[in-house]
Order: C-alpha cells, then structure tokens, then sequence
C-alpha cells in the first residue's frame, strides 16, 4: 500500500476488486501480491541476470538477462539488444514478477539478445508522463554503453549498440510506443538508433473495440476507468494520443524513430482491434520503415503469462524472436 498524500477526503475515485484501489486524498492500495523472482543463471536456458540501477535517486532500475554462449566459442559477434517494458496498466506489475522475469529469460534465449528489463516508477504516484521519461532514461542508459563505454559491463563486452529494440507488453507496449516516438524526435547520444519496435497486446484505446469473450469486456470497461487516474488532465480516451495514437491532431506516425515494426495480437484481446488499426495507419502515415503483425488466434490479453508454455505463447516468442534476428 502506498500513500501519496493527504486532505481532500477519503473518497474513493478507482476500485478495481482484486487489483487496486485509489482514494481522492492520494492513498493508493494494491491488491495483487508482490512476489519477487530473484536475478539468477536460469537452469533451462543458461540465461544469466543481474540488477542494476538506471536512476538511483528516483528508484528506476532494470534487470539485465544475458543470453548463454551459442557454443564453447563464445557468442560469435556482438549481441542485440531489446529495452523491454512490462504491462500492468501503468500501475501495477514489476521487472522483478516470477512471471516477467521468465518471459524476458525466453525472449533472451530465443533472440540470442541482451534483454534490458526495465523496472520503471508506477502511477498514480508518478503519473504516466513521468513514466514515459523514465523510459527514455533507461534508452539513454543503454546508449552510453556505445563503443565499450557504460557501467554495465555486460552491455559494454558484448551488446551491439547498432541494433538496439525498444518493446513491450500492454502498458509496456504503449510505453515503448512513445520512446520509439521520441527517438524520431530527439537523439539517444552516442550515435546509437533505435532498430525496431515491437509491441505485445499494446494498451491503446479510443474508438470501437474488437469483438471478444465477456471476460475481455470486463478487462476493457477496468482500463477505460483506469487511465484518468494514472493520467490526470486527460482529454479522455477517444482524444488523447497518449493513450490513442491514433486520435486525430495525434502526433503523425510517420515520424516513429525506427525502421521496423512488429505488433502481436490475441484474437479476443478488447484491444485487438486497436492494435490492428495501429498497423494500418503506420503503413499510410508515410513511414519509410516495415510494419508486420502476428496474431494469437482465440488468445485474450496477455495469454502469454498465463500459458506460458502453451503452443500460442512458444509461437509468439519464436516470433518475436526471429522478427530480432532480420534487425
């Protein structure tokens, strides 16, 4: 539980049964168990993870996830790198959650990638704004490590700072959306670029949603009341190009700072038709880059965590996995 501040009364302003619950004088109550997985080589894959701090003083840190040697040669190369950003609708969720620290030990193994992790600050405490530029933070992080240099001496030996992914899952996908967007914009330093983009079950409203179960309508009605909370001032969710990039007056796509996208969809996911819609105005927008979508046939939103071993869940990681290896 977290308080944030206090006056203006008691009244509750969110409450949603079993997740969290936000009250008008700032006092914020999250139901959902905060377990920890600790950073350890992992026995099935020989994927090592270590801890390191990106912004000490504001507590944004990150879980690095090397990838083991392909044979007793060593790596063969550099390795790429893919910023990664976990779901949990801006409030909730961890780097640190057994199910997040097994999904990106997967990633790094099947992508033969450097996973950075990235443990970022939680709304409403730190209103989604803030957490847009803690992710910028972490890019900027990695960047530094161009040329040998950073604090990170896995990043230093071994990534490939000329292939460098931004990605995420759900929040984490629209988080990963506006650092890619900012990259148009602005530079990371170094020199360094940003290689692709990839988005799982990106969190994006506005419009219509896509057809799906009454599970996913439930999910979508909680994300809807959600986002002013952890986005005070919103114009709402059909008008602000935070949450909806494809608002009219959004920012035009066409300046996304990466030659690549890839967008991974469940077929009952409530904001399937979101993502979809997301591809088509990236492909009109006059992006010079390449788009592609993979979609999860009869899935719901983040089935991957919940199956993780399932067919589905193997088939998007190889996905995403072999979308890496062509950037």
């Amino acid at each position: 539980m977290s308080d944030i501040g206090a006056g203006g009364g008691d009244e509750v302003i969110l409450d949603a049964p079993g997740f969290i619950r936000v009250y008008r004088s700032g006092r914020v109550e999250r139901f959902l168990p905060v377990d920890f997985a600790p950073p350890s080589t992992d026995a099935a894959t020989g994927v090592a993870s270590k801890d390191v701090p990106i912004l000490p003083e504001a507590g944004v840190s990150a879980r690095v996830y090397l990838p083991a040697p392909r044979s007793s040669g060593g790596y063969g190369g550099m390795l790429p790198v893919l910023v990664l950003f976990h779901g949990g609708g801006f409030c909730l969720g961890s780097a640190f959650d057994p199910r997040v620290h097994a999904h990106a030990n997967r990633l790094a193994a099947a992508a033969g990638a450097i996973v950075v992790s990235v443990d970022y600050r939680l709304a409403p405490e730190h209103p989604v704004p803030a957490i847009y530029g803690d992710a910028w933070a972490a890019l900027q992080w990695v960047a530094a490590h161009a040329a040998g240099q950073g604090p990170e001496p896995w990043l230093a030996a071994h990534a490939d700072l000329g292939r460098v992914h931004v990605g995420g899952e759900s929040a984490g996908a629209n988080i990963a959306h506006h650092a890619a967007m900012r990259a148009g914009a602005e530079d990371l330093g170094h020199g360094v670029k940003l290689s692709s983009l990839v988005l799982i079950h990106p969190y994006f409203l506005g419009g219509h949603s896509s057809e799906t179960d009454e599970m996913g309508m439930v999910l979508l009605r909680e994300l809807v009341r959600l986002w002013p909370v952890v986005c005070p001032g919103t114009s709402g969710c059909d008008d602000d190009p935070l949450i909806n990039p494809m608002a009219e007056g959004a920012p035009n796509l066409a300046s996304l700072g990466c030659r690549r996208v890839l967008v991974c969809l469940g077929g009952k996911d409530p904001m399937r038709g979101r993502g979809s819609l997301y591809c088509e105005k990236l492909k009109g927008s006059g992006w010079c880059g390449e788009v592609e979508d993979w979609e999860a046939h009869g899935q719901g939103h983040g089935f991957h965590f919940l199956r993780p071993t399932s067919a589905e869940a193997e088939a998007q990681v190889g996905v995403i996995a072999e979308f890496l290896s062509y950037g």
